[in-house]
């Protein structure tokens, strides 16, 4: 039998989930449901590429290009 806190459809392990990727994204979970839907697709496609990179060392390269990338459109702002 099931209590009423726990309905046994995932719910709590999907936001738990959420909260976890918004705090290591450092932002609030409520964006995932903010952004717009190409927003999002594009989101998902960076993550589904990020998985494709199996190599430690690739994907260190990327992790570094990405970095510098947003360090630069940071200083035109």
């Amino acid at each position: 039998m099931q209590n009423g806190s726990d309905l046994g459809d995932g719910s709590d392990v999907r936001d738990a989930s959420l909260r976890r990727l918004a705090e290591a994204l450092d932002i609030a979970p409520t964006a995932f449901f903010d952004e717009t839907s190409a927003d999002l697709d594009q989101t998902t496609e960076l993550l589904r590429l990020w998985q494709g990179i199996r190599n430690t060392q690739d994907r260190a390269k990327v992790l570094s290009m990405v970095q510098a990338m947003v360090r630069t459109i940071a200083t035109r702002a």
